[in-house]
């Protein structure tokens, strides 16, 4: 059976971990604009930035913060 059910303790924690991280992620998503690093039409060899690579960058972050959650 599935839980639709919305608890309000994990949304919260959820959205603390997101505010946490917003600045940090726009600031790298700039500093990647800025110097070219991950764009397709930068010059050089570079691939770009695909969602596994901005995953695997999250995840090295170690986000305790949703280990933490309380579980119903």
């Amino acid at each position: 059976m599935v839980n639709t059910r919305t608890d309000t303790d994990l949304a919260a924690a959820v959205q603390n971990a997101l505010q946490a991280l917003l600045p940090q992620i726009r600031e790298e998503i700039r500093e990647e604009f800025r110097t070219g690093s991950g764009s397709s039409n930068a010059s050089g060899n570079s691939t770009p930035v695909t969602i596994h690579t901005w995953l695997e960058r999250f995840n090295k972050q170690k986000p305790n913060s949703f280990e933490k959650a309380t579980v119903p």
